[in-house]
């Protein structure tokens, strides 16, 4: 990561005395404080368990993630577009994939790779994801998800938002192996989801939020969940590996 000193957390900060990574309410929008938290506790896990060595976190924006995995990695290089609203103090490369879909690293380059969300953004994601088994060592892993049921959040520049089995199918088919696909959120959480995007700011937030929680108490969002994050999901994480 460039300037690597200067890089501050914006979505997760972590919790200093229980060393828990936890969403940073202040640097989220509040329309999405809802599903930055399920995606929060689908996401950190993985990242944890898989990710190391040499990373490329791809589509990174601010890295939000990058005190999740910096202890676990030996170099990051971040990789944005030219567009980014992000900021670009931390890039180490910038590139439009949908245009130029090789990136300047050699095959194998890399122990891990970070694709978070970034799916939407590809117009050829079956090229993007070739790229990636192109990039990882022979047993390396990737983390790469994608939300299915939710806004256009950077309208209009999305294009697809792959099913669980859809993801399954890019990974596949550019020769990596799915050891860990699993769907976030069900209908519950898609209905709070939804709600929560008409009431971003204000006190229309903060009532939405003592109602999500009020809500979550009763235990009917895990109970859907369980019986509906397939079909009715809010997306999808993924682990692949390159076959050694």
């Amino acid at each position: 990561m460039r300037n690597a000193e200067s890089w501050r957390p914006t979505r997760l900060i972590k919790n200093q005395r229980t060393g828990e990574f936890i969403l940073n309410r202040r640097l989220t929008y509040g329309g999405s404080l809802y599903i930055a938290e399920i995606q929060r506790k689908a996401y950190v896990p993985l990242i944890q368990a898989h990710l190391s060595g040499r990373l490329l976190d791809v589509g990174c924006g601010p890295a939000p993630y990058y005190e999740v995995y910096r202890d676990r990695t030996s170099e990051v290089i971040c990789v944005d577009y030219p567009g980014t609203v992000h900021g670009k103090a931390n890039l180490d490369h910038e590139q439009n994939l949908n245009l130029d879909r090789t990136l300047p690293f050699p095959e194998g380059h890399f122990d891990s790779v970070l694709a978070s969300d970034m799916i939407p953004h590809m117009t050829r994601p079956d090229l993007f994801m070739a790229e990636i088994a192109r990039l990882l060592k022979p047993g390396g892993k990737a983390m790469v998800s994608s939300t299915f049921i939710n806004w256009i959040g950077e309208f209009p520049y999305e294009y697809s938002h792959p099913t669980g089995a859809g993801l399954r199918v890019l990974a596949e088919d550019a020769g990596l192996q799915v050891i860990h696909l699993e769907s976030f959120g069900g209908h519950a959480d898609v209905f709070l989801d939804t709600l929560n995007k008409f009431f971003p700011s204000g006190i229309g937030n903060r009532l939405f939020l003592l109602f999500a929680k009020v809500v979550g108490w009763t235990g009917w969002p895990e109970r859907n969940r369980k019986r509906t994050k397939d079909r009715y999901s809010l997306g999808s994480s993924m682990v692949v590996q390159k076959p050694a």
